[in-house]
């Protein structure tokens, strides 16, 4: 069987009203529930649970969670693009996947043993990955080509700034981490009834359906298409902006702590300020980048230069041994992420292999963003061991953060070779 047949794929739906804002506060809440236990509910947790062995458990629960990503986006935007459910292709999917993490994030709380935390994180991965499936799906199923960029700037500007809502619900609630993942788990579900209520979703004639098998679900995972060269260069510079990424926010806290010798007090506030601070400013930058990129028709120069700097700051970051200049990098660095990350979906979605399959293919996509989750943070401590940090005593930070941005400058040549966009 092939997905890559390349009939004519089916015309966007003319969107109602109101219909991208449903989008963005759906995709919103979805990111705040998945960013509450990222942000201090993990590594708050797991030092309760094996206060020895920190750094080691929390890399290998968000190297689960991280694998459990890598899995669960694209199989579910594989199996929303042959769903025949008389509510549409995508509702059951973004309305079930949240009701999913949900549960995974009432056990992630409940949880008397690391086991059982890292239980509750891939169950709750697994299902808001299937809700962001189906909602990035609608980006492609619902516009057409010239106004993906602008969506998508309003898409990532709202997934970068779902970390507010958490990090608010986080200090209002800071006695109960149960409270805290309900509370998000509950907006985010009602935020995917709203979207599931106003969306014009497209139903799949079961004669079009295309069947569904083991060598599909394989497909999905691990065949990006040879004659998409655009899709794959922009498949692998994600892969490597993603790296320095995947380690940042995982281990804020135990930097701060190590680098700056802050007591753990000290370090929460200043991560909640930082992650504040940076995210409004990605949010931003996402909206505008998304606007301007989409008015211009060019989208490659704003994603070669937010790379350059991205680069620039995780470089500067494995220097830093003072406040002033970890908020330096975060202003900067969170800015360039929000151009970053709007204007690189908006391409993506011009180059697919082919849109019947657009939940496949971003899902994919995706998987480069999130499969150095999977990864990095599990080898993570064994570079932190490497040698000493010339900054401070203990972990080797420097090494960690030096070597992501490397990574991350790698990625800058790709950009302007792909071809089929400006």
């Amino acid at each position: 069987m092939s997905t890559l047949a390349p009939d004519t794929p089916p015309a966007p739906l003319r969107p109602r009203r109101g219909l991208v804002a449903a989008i963005g506060f759906a995709e919103l809440f979805y990111a705040a529930a998945g960013a509450l236990p990222l942000i201090l509910g993990l590594g708050l947790k797991i030092q309760e649970l094996a206060p020895g062995g920190k750094e080691t458990v929390l890399g290998l629960v968000t190297a689960l969670g991280g694998l459990a990503t890598v899995l669960a986006n694209p199989i579910s935007g594989h199996l929303s693009d042959r769903t025949t459910s008389r509510y549409g292709m995508r509702r059951p999917w973004i309305l079930g996947g949240s009701l999913v993490g949900l549960a995974g994030l009432a056990v992630l709380a409940l949880a008397g043993t690391v086991a059982l935390v890292a239980l509750g994180w891939v169950v709750a991965v697994c299902g808001y990955q299937a809700m962001v499936a189906g909602l990035t799906a609608t980006v492609v199923d619902q516009f057409p080509p010239e106004r993906r960029q602008r969506v998508a700037g309003v898409f990532s500007m709202c997934n970068v700034v779902g970390v507010v809502p958490a990090i608010l619900i986080s200090q209002v609630l800071k006695s109960s981490l149960l409270a805290q993942v309900v509370l998000c788990g509950l907006l985010a579900v009602g935020a995917a009834a709203v979207l599931c209520a106003v969306l014009p979703d497209r139903r799949l004639d079961p004669a079009e359906r295309r069947p569904v098998s083991l060598h599909s679900l394989a497909a999905s995972l691990l065949i990006l298409p040879r004659q998409a060269r655009d899709f794959r260069l922009l498949w692998v510079q994600r892969l490597l902006v993603s790296v320095g990424f995947a380690l940042i926010s995982s281990y804020s806290l135990y930097y701060l702590q190590s680098r700056l010798a802050m007591p753990t007090a000290e370090a929460v506030s200043l991560v909640g300020v930082t992650t504040l601070l940076g995210t409004g400013l990605s949010g931003l930058f996402a909206y505008l980048g998304g606007r301007w990129a989409g008015r211009t028709g060019r989208g490659k120069p704003f994603v070669l230069w937010a790379t350059l700097i991205l680069a620039a700051m995780l470089v500067l970051k494995a220097a830093t041994a003072s406040v002033l200049v970890v908020l330096v990098v975060t202003v900067v660095s969170g800015a360039a992420t929000g151009v970053y990350y709007a204007v690189d979906l908006g391409l993506v979605t011009r180059v697919l292999p082919d849109e019947r399959d657009a939940g496949r293919f971003l899902g994919a996509f995706s998987m480069a963003k999130h499969l150095p989750s999977a990864v990095a943070p599990a080898l993570a401590p064994v570079v932190l061991a490497i040698g000493s940090d010339p900054f401070a005593a203990g972990p080797n930070y420097f090494l960690l953060f030096l070597t992501c941005g490397l990574v991350t400058l790698a990625a800058a040549p790709l950009v302007n070779l792909v071809r089929g966009v400006r």
